[in-house]
């Protein structure tokens, strides 16, 4: 796996830790159980979204990278279906974290009773 992919991984792992002190405690509930000691999060949600947006920025970054014309290794310029395939999976999870993400505004229409 390349860079920007894992970095993409990482930043969905983030938005998932951000997702968790909001909706964790309320799909607990909805199946039985205490969701109490996923509050403990919290306090650390800031902190789990600015590393999914800084993990998503890294992985953009780096897919945009070109290698400057002239040198040596202008012929590793990313292209063709692997980077095509970064590119979609980037795209995806940045999706994903943005759902994550944006959970504590929609989590109340999904879950009131």
């Amino acid at each position: 796996m390349d860079k920007p992919v894992l970095s993409g991984v990482g930043a969905m792992s983030a938005a998932l830790g951000s997702m968790l002190c909001c909706t964790g405690p309320l799909v607990a509930a909805s199946l039985g159980m205490s969701g109490a000691a996923l509050a403990v999060i919290v306090p650390y949600r800031p902190l789990f979204v600015v590393l999914s947006v800084g993990l998503l920025w890294y992985a953009f970054t780096a897919l945009d990278r070109k290698v400057e014309a002239g040198t040596e290794g202008a012929c590793d310029v990313d292209s063709g279906p692997a980077a095509r395939r970064a590119r979609l999976l980037v795209w995806a999870m940045a999706a994903l974290s943005a759902i994550m993400l944006s959970s504590p505004l929609w989590d109340d229409l999904v879950f009131r009773p």
